[in-house]
């Protein structure tokens, strides 16, 4: 019987960065009567980088929520991220403004620049592997979105395989998508499960992969238990419209069953 009063997204690729786009000349610009000597924080400051993410219109278009989402998916101790409006330069972008150093960055829309950016001015080094397997995974989506499924299982399969020291539950989810959307129901699973095991406890579409990847193969208990285990690892979750839809789903495929 159909998995009925919900409608699963399997291709609900998740994006962190666009991908790789030619460099820009003049991308590191000091605010207005900053001295040269200030691209270099004194070794005896303490006050963490924070870097401010235009997202405001022109920049949004430019493609600046996925830089920003990308840089806060870093997790780094050694800067913060923050989300701010207009910064000015616009058509420049996307723009970012870099404290305590007070740098203006025009063109940071790819991970090459961000990557560049934490390393020769934050000296905070990301690493190849987990730049290839983002761009690995973005291409992926592209290929999905295309219809190439094959293709996009390929690439986040190549992601995968970078190594990288995290973000794999990413390309675990959205090739757990891809292959359910193919039909492959026990390779959709065990990836679920992979995304699951490697995600940070607030990653609700591994839950969702799993129940989705359960319902199609009729284990409606093991779709109810998973989605549960999921609600309690995350209270957002469990509180979410997505979690109460879930859970009507079940309950008629449970009644119908029982």
């Amino acid at each position: 019987m159909p998995f009925t009063g919900y409608r699963p997204d399997p291709l609900a690729l998740h994006e962190s960065i666009l991908l790789r786009q030619p460099a820009q000349p003049g991308w590191l610009v000091r605010s207005a009567g900053q001295p040269r000597s200030t691209c270099t924080r004194a070794s005896a400051s303490t006050e963490p980088y924070e870097l401010r993410v235009c997202t405001n219109k022109t920049c949004k278009k430019q493609g600046s929520q996925q830089v920003l989402k990308f840089a806060q998916d870093l997790s780094l101790d050694e800067v913060k991220i923050k989300e701010v409006g207009c910064l000015g330069d616009c058509g420049k972008g996307p723009n970012m403004f870099l404290r305590p150093l007070d740098v203006k960055l025009n063109g940071m829309g790819s991970p090459a620049r961000v990557t560049d950016l934490l390393k020769s001015v934050c000296n905070v080094d990301v690493p190849q592997s987990l730049l290839k397997a983002t761009e690995k995974r973005l291409a992926g989506n592209r290929e999905a979105r295309d219809g190439n499924l094959e293709q996009a299982i390929a690439l986040f399969t190549e992601g995968l395989e970078a190594n990288p020291p995290r973000g794999k539950h990413l390309l675990y989810a959205n090739r757990s998508g891809a292959n359910l959307t193919l039909g492959r129901k026990d390779e959709a699973l065990q990836d679920a499960n992979s995304a699951a095991e490697s995600a940070p406890a607030d990653f609700s579409t591994a839950y969702i992969r799993q129940v989705e990847a359960y319902a199609a193969k009729g284990a409606y208990r093991e779709a109810e238990s998973s989605l549960h285990a999921g609600g309690k690892r995350c209270p957002a979750f469990a509180s979410s419209p997505e979690f109460s839809m879930l859970q009507r789903a079940l309950d008629k495929q449970l009644a119908t069953a029982g």
